[in-house]
């Protein structure tokens, strides 16, 4: 039995195919046609990186503690030519918490002294009223009695002071939740 019975099936008709000869991709000297001439290939267009992109990786970068300056300039090269790379960086820069506007008093958990381990020690010490195991939102801004400034917080004012509306007296002095 040949080979083309085989692939057919003893029982069916043969059929015959015509075949179109190769287009070489590389030019020939004598026709000058190639896949480069015939296919229209589209041509990737990588865009520079912006100048705000490039700011918002750096502050990434620094806000991850990377300071080697190569690793900075490899990682700012490897954005500037490949747009999936650029993607990668562009969304982690997401993480990067973001300044409060200057006129917005409140603080993040994050900024505060008190959150050791995701865990809130005012509430832990029962300074404030909540759980003792209190994990909080890090990075919700609000105004807490149990604030104490971080090391980056230039207003070293502590939650009571900064915000002494939050505690409210009792009539006979003590003080209520």
């Amino acid at each position: 039995m040949s080979l083309s019975n085989l692939i057919r099936g003893k029982n069916e008709p043969a059929r015959f195919a015509t075949a179109t000869p190769a287009t070489l991709a590389t030019p020939e000297r004598e026709s000058g046609r190639t896949v480069a001439s015939v296919a229209k290939l589209p041509k990737e267009k990588t865009a520079l990186l912006t100048d705000d992109e490039e700011q918002a990786i750096l502050a990434w970068l620094a806000h991850i503690g990377e300071a080697d300056q190569e690793i900075i300039g490899d990682v700012l090269s490897q954005c500037q030519h490949d747009a999936v790379a650029r993607a990668y960086f562009l969304g982690r820069t997401e993480e990067v918490p973001q300044p409060l506007p200057d006129d917005d008093d409140r603080r993040t958990c994050g900024q505060c002294a008190n959150l050791i381990a995701r865990r809130c020690q005012a509430a832990k010490r029962g300074e404030i009223v909540a759980s003792r195991s209190y994990e909080p939102i890090r990075d919700l801004p609000r105004r807490c009695e149990g604030y104490v400034p971080g090391a980056d917080d230039p207003d070293r004012r502590h939650g009571r002071e900064r915000w002494p509306g939050l505690i409210q007296t009792s009539p006979v002095g003590g003080v209520g939740a």
